[in-house]
């Protein structure tokens, strides 16, 4: 499939560019790294131009997609000959800061690796997983065997990086708290990731306007649908997000429950029979989330807005769950 590969050769270019000790020249990067096509031996000269221009096209394509990703590719000019332009990735500019995860984020992190074993990344989510634990002082428990293993967000990404590449429609199932459970068709632009969950943002088609739609919200399966290049994907989009300003929430949390957030927050006394704890937030939709997955074992006394939202969000569920 034309996404599959043109994901495949970023994932190569990225390595490429991050292992190369020097700077990579567009030559260099064409002869070696997968997914670029280059100029057999023996080709005409309009082969040969359109060949060259298919290169162009791609490289310049594959390199607004890294910096869109966030991923600090840099532009290094040779000092004696200026038009000589080579490129790399810092690698320490890339990296994350060093993992050390309680037993309970590990855990959740090991149930996410299980979710993930029938989907094409499952061998590689089992890996990091090993890695994250070899780096932390605890080490995962006994793989907990779920009653059933969902690979729907992977098969979601694959189908939406083929619709973007293509600038296909797709259509999917949506659960949201102010429409419930519905059908949406969008014009895809990209994926983007924040607080740790990934987001499409796109131009929803029923509804006229931008929008923004978490995966974890989608069920059933992404169609692609229409022709191919049915539509442009804007050069200037608009935001994806509010930006939003870390905050303090004050949590009321059950006895033996919410160990994550116990770890990163700090006591403040007792509500009856509930643990009043304060945590700091960056992303306000993360903490929601943490708090519903709690299963009503967490309450957010305040801010009130969040509290508010966390209770809308509960009665989309059961709405959606009720049909």
């Amino acid at each position: 499939m034309a996404g599959t590969e043109a994901a495949g050769r970023l994932l190569n270019l990225i390595i490429a560019l991050t292992d190369s000790g020097a700077r990579m020249t567009r030559e260099r990067i064409r002869a070696t790294v997968e997914g670029y096509d280059t100029v057999p031996a023996g080709a005409s000269e309009d082969e040969r131009r359109r060949l060259d221009a298919a290169f162009e096209r791609k490289f310049e394509r594959d390199k607004d997609d890294l910096r869109r990703l966030g991923i600090p590719l840099r532009t290094v000019v040779d000092p004696i000959h200026g038009d000589d332009i080579g490129y790399r990735i810092d690698a320490a500019a890339a990296a994350l800061p060093p993992l050390d995860l309680s037993p309970a984020e590990l855990a959740v992190v090991g149930i996410a690796a299980d979710l993930w074993s029938d989907a094409t990344l499952g061998e590689d989510a089992r890996q990091a997983l090993t890695k994250v634990a070899s780096a932390s002082d605890e080490r995962p428990s006994e793989r907990v065997v779920l009653s059933g293993t969902s690979s729907a967000v992977a098969d979601a990404v694959a189908a939406l990086v083929e619709a973007i590449e293509l600038r296909r429609e797709v259509r999917f199932g949506y659960t949201s708290a102010a429409s419930g459970s519905s059908t949406r068709t969008v014009r895809p632009w990209r994926l983007v990731l924040r607080g740790g969950a990934l987001y499409l943002q796109g131009h929803d088609v029923d509804r006229g306007e931008p929008r923004t739609f978490r995966l974890s919200r989608f069920h059933g399966t992404v169609r692609a649908v229409g022709d191919e290049g049915a539509f442009e994907i804007p050069a200037a989009m608009p935001a994806a997000f509010e930006e939003q300003e870390p905050g303090e929430a004050l949590l009321a949390v059950r006895a033996e429950a919410g160990h994550a957030l116990r770890a990163r927050g700090a006591a403040r006394g007792r509500d009856g029979e509930w643990d009043v704890i304060a945590v700091r937030y960056h992303h306000a939709d993360q903490l929601r989330d943490e708090v519903l997955a709690l299963a009503g074992a967490a309450r957010v006394i305040e801010p009130l807005w969040l509290a508010d939202e966390v209770r809308a969000h509960a009665r989309g569920a059961l709405e959606a769950v009720r049909g």
